[in-house]
């Protein structure tokens, strides 16, 4: 006997949103994810999947993410870019668009257990540091099982902070962190918490 299932599987919404928060100090508040794609970046989520609108997914994002409240937010910029996700890709354009803000936050750091791996501060020699361990991924000086074990920046956002100015990449760094952000995760998530 076949059994047939009429659930249909949830595909992303093709919708995210970036959150880049800095303190007095000029550190950027990163979270390392807690699963793919592998990486530490700057708080983020998807938009349309549970969310009315960006502003409503910002905030929810950073309180869910880090345990922060959002004071204020400034849009950066907005766009299109063919990221993957854990989840089944978004039809007919795979990848998501992208509303990148700056905001403040205030409230005790918080870092929500399996969203995240845990939050810190960055420098910006930190973060070119872990751009650099991606990078070396990209070219294959690092494993993926060494990668996922002691990772460097998501791949998207060498792209995402590029381009607001925060991290300095040459074409040939933002073609490789392409290679990485487009490429499938070994399997989709289908539903439920990973």
């Amino acid at each position: 006997m076949t059994t047939q299932t009429t659930k249909a599987l949830k595909r992303c919404c093709g919708s995210s949103v970036g959150i880049i928060i800095t303190d007095e100090q000029d550190r950027l508040l990163m979270v390392e994810r807690g699963w793919f794609p592998h990486g530490i970046a700057p708080v983020a989520g998807h938009v349309y999947d549970e969310h009315t609108d960006v502003a409503d997914a910002l905030a929810a994002e950073v309180e869910e993410e880090v345990g922060l409240t959002v004071t204020s937010s400034t849009p950066v910029g907005q766009g299109h870019i063919p990221n993957l996700c854990a989840s089944l890709p978004a039809q007919p354009r795979p990848g998501h668009h992208w509303w990148l803000y700056r905001a403040t936050a205030t409230g005790q750091l918080r870092p929500a257990p399996g969203e995240t791996k845990g939050a810190a501060w960055y420098t910006n020699e930190q973060v070119r540091a872990l751009a650099d361990r991606t990078l070396a991924h990209a070219r294959g000086e690092i494993t993926k099982k060494e990668f996922e074990t002691d990772p460097g920046l998501e791949a998207v956002w060498i792209r995402l902070l590029h381009e607001a100015g925060l991290l300095e990449a040459t074409h040939e760094e933002l073609a490789l962190a392409r290679v990485l952000y487009t490429t499938a995760p070994d399997a989709y998530w289908l539903g439920g918490r990973p």
